[in-house]
């Protein structure tokens, strides 16, 4: 059963969530010996057991955001909540987190789980921006950070994922190659890869998918020959100037065991560049080119309007917005 929330209480006893609050923290200055009562035989019966943010809100204090991410795994995610954590810090919020591990009905739990917990507002990196449960929360107290919906309900920051692809990959187009491919996790309508994908397809004027590689997900070498054979089949051509786009760094990791187990080493045999910078690539010899995208800015951004939202006290829905955090493109050797 799911547990009661505050709202729950004061639908049972007919009077309003500010009048449970005042009971919940001993207000009982305008308050009959009747509601008091009833109140307390609902709270008996029900066994409600307040939540601090519970308890703050008969003083306008609820300083308790929800957090819920996609994939704690992955890279990107562990900056995103830096930025959300210090400007919670700055502004006097508390944060709960959850990790939905990449399953859309976990993720589904999570939200509802963290909206009983009665949170001021919620952001939310999601699986699926798409899923229903988007439609039953409102952009008063949300915001979605880096994958977007199409339908734009909430306010969402993300980066400029198809022009920095597109810039980045004519630059590679200038180099001569005579074959570029993008590879990717399945596309799987998410927006990340499309936008990324769609701008590498500008800069090449691609028409079709024949340049696209598709990596599988949790590909493993040793049980699953079928993406090295993709690539021993395009490094073999004789004389052929071959060059990689990788979507993210776990995808160009994923290529580079590959090329290492055929005996293929960039920039001498192929070019390459990635979205996504980490500390190792500017280790490698040589240094890869990259985007690199500021996921501290995202979180620190997402929790700045999170707090505009939250603290104007809107009445009304505003419109969806979609915020573009700049990213910087980093050039070396590795084409």
């Amino acid at each position: 059963m799911n547990k009661f929330t505050i709202k729950d209480i004061a639908k049972l006893a007919n009077v309003s969530t500010a009048t449970v609050s005042y009971f919940l923290n001993g207000n009982y200055a305008k308050m009959s010996i009747n509601t008091r009562r009833k109140l307390a035989d609902i709270i008996s019966k029900t066994n409600y057991v307040p939540s601090t943010t519970a308890r703050n809100l008969a003083k306008n204090e609820n300083k308790t955001i929800g957090v819920s991410v996609a994939d704690i795994t992955n890279p990107f995610t562990s900056p995103v909540i830096s930025g959300i954590s210090e400007r919670c810090e700055q502004y006097g919020y508390k944060m709960v987190f959850t990790n939905s591990n990449n399953d859309e009905h976990r993720e589904i739990e999570n939200i509802n789980r963290l909206r009983q917990e009665e949170v001021a507002g919620l952001i939310i990196d999601p699986v699926n921006p798409e899923s229903d449960i988007y439609s039953q929360l409102s952009n008063l107290d949300t915001v979605i950070v880096d994958r977007q919906s199409k339908r734009n309900l909430i306010d969402t920051i993300v980066t400029d994922n198809m022009q920095s692809v597109e810039a980045l990959t004519a630059k590679m187009v200038q180099k001569n190659y005579d074959d570029l491919y993008f590879v990717s996790w399945p596309l799987d309508d998410i927006s990340t890869r499309l936008h990324r994908y769609e701008g590498f397809k500008r800069a090449t004027h691609d028409t079709d998918d024949h340049h696209l590689l598709i990596v599988p997900y949790n590909y493993d070498l040793n049980t699953d020959a079928s993406f090295q054979s993709q690539i021993a089949d395009i490094l073999k051509a004789p004389d052929k100037k071959v060059g990689f786009f990788a979507m993210n760094s776990r995808v160009l990791q994923e290529l580079l065991k590959v090329t290492q187990s055929l005996s293929y080493a960039y920039a001498t045999d192929f070019g390459v560049a990635t979205y996504e910078e980490f500390e190792w690539m500017a280790l490698m010899r040589p240094g890869i080119s990259c985007i690199r995208q500021d996921s501290f800015a995202i979180g620190y951004s997402a929790m700045e309007m999170l707090k505009d939202k939250l603290e104007s006290k809107l009445t009304s829905e505003p419109k969806a917005r979609v915020k573009t955090i700049p990213t910087k493109e980093i050039i070396r050797a590795s084409f």
